[in-house]
Order: structure tokens, then sequence, then C-alpha cells
């Protein structure tokens, strides 16, 4: 029988890489060929001259440019600057006069994302799927907002069809073993975390997919299973040192070994990395009262109710949590 998991590391982790791909894939987007007007505003919107680069807008139109391709070129520009909010009312005022244009729908979906308004994003990054369905990376920026919104299973197809496009087939992998560790094939979710690893071509790609395979892993007891839990963890510390996540699950990893004091320094490094996690001393505390060091547990303990009582703390996390999310 499967068991509930708690996602909160998995999701968590998973963030950092797509964040970064998505940066990579916008500049991407936005810096193809910019000359002549585009090379203008992008050369005014550096400095923040907001207000001269959009009097540039009113003259081209003034002088008969586009006006849908005009707005859409300084939203794609405001974008690739990450200036959200202008982005954002350009790219609309360019959709209300040209709807049918998938990376304006694209672009602004990651406006809304930025802005946190995850309604307006799912539907701005479905619309352009909607748009030009051959597009793989609007298939992955749908699936992976739906993902986000926590619609598991709708995301599916979505990320299934981003994996035939390499530069976010990493990616993809990773987002579809989250979904499928939701929905509580952990089968799957592990064997897509396997291949993501080696396959991102950056080492954040690696870390992300090692550390969430390695929360999968130490869900049980299997002795094996455990091993193969505390090597993801220790490969992902090579490549993050000072990672909370990695130390945890590695003196996690060693504490349902029973390796009680080769775990301690790892816990101990996990709660000086991150001091607002109750995880690392809660395990600190049960190998102290294991080997009879009790006074040591009682301050891990009173670590533990600090932490608790600190405003936005809900809840102990135990070594394997109950069920219980971006940047």
């Amino acid at each position: 029988m499967n068991r509930p998991i708690s996602t909160g590391l998995l999701l968590a982790v998973l963030l950092e890489l797509p964040v970064t791909a998505l940066a990579q894939i916008a500049d991407h987007l936005v810096h193809g060929g910019a000359e002549g007007f585009s090379a203008k505003l992008d050369a005014q919107i550096a400095r923040h001259q907001y207000a001269q680069a959009e009097q540039l807008v009113s003259q081209r139109l003034a002088d008969g440019g586009d006006p849908a391709a005009t707005y859409f070129q300084i939203g794609k520009v405001y974008f690739d600057h990450e200036v959200w909010q202008r982005s954002a009312g350009f790219l609309e005022k360019s959709l209300k006069l040209k709807a049918m244009n998938d990376e304006a729908h694209q672009l602004l979906g990651l406006d809304w994302r930025e802005l946190h308004r995850p309604d307006d994003a799912e539907a701005e990054l479905l619309e352009a799927v909607k748009e030009n369905s051959s597009n793989r990376l609007n298939a992955y920026l749908a699936g992976r907002q739906l993902l986000l919104d926590g619609k598991f299973e709708a995301a599916l197809p979505y990320l299934y069809r981003a994996l035939e496009w390499k530069p976010v087939q990493s990616e993809a992998l990773q987002a579809l073993a989250l979904a499928q560790a939701r929905l509580g094939n952990y089968g799957l979710a592990e064997s897509y975390y396997r291949k993501a690893i080696g396959s991102a071509g950056a080492e954040n790609g690696d870390y992300s997919a090692l550390v969430n395979l390695s929360v999968l892993l130490l869900l049980g007891h299997d002795p094996a299973r455990l091993e193969e839990g505390l090597g993801c963890a220790q490969r992902a510390e090579k490549l993050k040192p000072d990672s909370p996540e990695a130390h945890f699950l590695a003196g996690k990893a060693l504490f349902k070994l029973g390796r009680l004091r080769e775990a301690n320094p790892e816990l101990a490094r996990a709660a000086k990395l991150n001091p607002d996690d109750s995880k690392p001393h809660f395990l600190l505390a049960r190998i102290y009262d294991q080997l009879g060091q009790h006074d040591r547990a009682r301050k891990e303990r009173k670590n533990i109710a600090s932490i608790q009582g600190r405003p936005g703390q809900v809840g102990m996390a135990t070594a394997d949590p109950a069920p219980v999310t971006r940047k």
C-alpha cells in the first residue's frame, strides 16, 4: 500500500531549477535579433528610463507603427528586464488588439506568475498551448503551472508532451516525478528522477533530482533503499555543500540505518544552515535519547519548541511526516 508523503521538501527543491531554467528560456526568447526599435527600448529600460522608453512607443505609433506589434515589443523587453507589472500591461494591450499570439500569452502568463496571480498565469499559459500546440515550451510551462496549482493529473499530458523537447527534458522529467509522487505513483516518480539525474546538463538540475529521489527512497526502512537514499544525499552535498536539505537527508538516512554517531554532525549542520527547520532537532533529540545523553535531548526539544513558537511555524515535522509551495 502506498504511503502518503510530505512533499514540502520535494516541491521546494523542484522549484529551484525551473525558475532558473525559465530565466534562461525567457532570455533566449527576448534577445533573439533585438535590433532597431527593440534595441532602443532595451537601452532605455536597462537604465530604468521607463518614461523615455514609453515615449519611443508613442512616437512609433504616431509614425504609423503596428500597435499590437509595438506593445508586444515593449512588453517583451520589460519582461526581459523583470519589470513584470509594466510587461503585463503592454502584453495585455497587444493581445486585446491581436489575440492570436502564443508568445504574448506565454510571456503574460509568466508575468502573472511572478506577480503571484496563479489563476491568471494558468489561463494565459493554457491559451499559449491552444494557440500553438506544437510548441513544446508552451506545453512545459502550462504543465508546470498546473503542477504549481496542485492540479497534478491535469499537468501530466502537457509534461509528457514537453519531454519531446531536449532543452526542458530534465525539468519535465522532474515535474512529472513530482506529479506522479503526489498521485501516489512512487515507482514512476523514482524512475523519472533517475532519468533526470545526469540529463540536466547543469549541476543544479542534478542536485534537485538527487534531493527529491533521496526523499522518496527514505520513506521506508529497506536497508538497500536507505543506502541508495544516503548516496543521493551525499552526491547532492558535493554539488551544494551548504544545502540544509542535503545534510538533513544524509543525517536522516544515517539515523534510519542506525549509524547514530555519523548522523549527528549531518543533522547539526542542517540545523545550523536552516535555523527555522525543526526536523533536524527532532532527530537529534531522538539520537541523544538513544545515546543516553538526555540533557542534550532536552535542549533539542527546547529548540523545537522555540522554532514552533515563531510566527509562521506550523507543527513539528517528524522523520517520516504525515501528509501535509513557490518562490
